[in-house]
């Protein structure tokens, strides 16, 4: 039986052949809903319940179910898997390999390094399942290879050393390195969050060399913000 895709997708998108956007699943309310000037590669797949902002880009066969949100100017490397249910801030950039499941929340100028991988839940298959969602505050720095474990929050400027294992809260403005990963101040070259230069422009290797927008973006943002109470 033919499947039947529902989707809409803002201007100026490039997409691949090989692409599923609107993957349906039972129960599904609404289709996939992706902004202006998206690139999308080869593989990669897209559920329904999903909305997604502009200058989305993802690499090859990325996996994204249900029910995740994703801001402006999001990029997601190749082969990484988004299980649903996941927010997802602005200016974000996740490398390749990784894993983010279910319950996830990570906020706005967020880099997650190469093979990541964050965990929901405590005692897999030795009880029924309690979803301890992970939460990645604004400006946080996951080095590769990092476990996060269920439940944790990554506060906001902290920077994760790779191959760290995070078992419990890290503060904000911390260094967090080690397996189980242990804390100190931020040294003075890792402070004040990362650099919208370094994270925002999206360059590719293989593709665009030059992305000047990110600056008015930013600057709308910046404007647009309303003070926290």
């Amino acid at each position: 039986m033919q499947q039947d895709y529902r989707y809409e997708i803002g201007e100026r998108a490039q997409v691949d052949e090989g692409v599923v956007l609107g993957y349906r699943y039972p129960g599904d309310t609404h289709p996939t809903r992706i902004g202006d000037d998206a690139i999308i590669r080869s593989g990669s797949i897209i559920y329904t319940d999903t909305n997604i902002g502009n200058r989305f880009s993802c690499g090859h066969q990325v996996l994204i179910r249900a029910h995740v949100a994703i801001g402006h100017r999001v990029v997601v490397h190749h082969k990484c898997a988004l299980e649903g249910r996941i927010k997802i801030g602005f200016g974000v950039k996740i490398m390749a390999g990784v894993y983010i499941p279910s319950q996830t929340v990570i906020g706005d100028m967020v880099f997650v390094g190469p093979g990541v991988t964050i965990l929901n839940d405590k005692r897999p298959m030795r009880e029924k399942t309690r979803i301890s969602g992970v939460t990645i505050e604004d400006h946080v720095t996951v080095g590769g290879n990092v476990t996060v474990c269920p439940g944790v929050t990554i506060g906001t400027r902290s920077f994760v050393a790779a191959g760290a294992v995070v078992t419990k809260d890290v503060p904000a403005d911390t260094l967090a390195c080690g397996v189980p990963a242990r804390f100190q101040p931020l040294p003075e070259s890792l402070a004040g969050g990362n650099l919208p230069d370094c994270l925002l422009p999206q360059t590719d290797l293989w593709g665009a060399q030059e992305d000047p927008s990110w600056r008015k973006d930013l600057a709308e943002r910046i404007a647009n913000r309303k003070p926290r109470a």
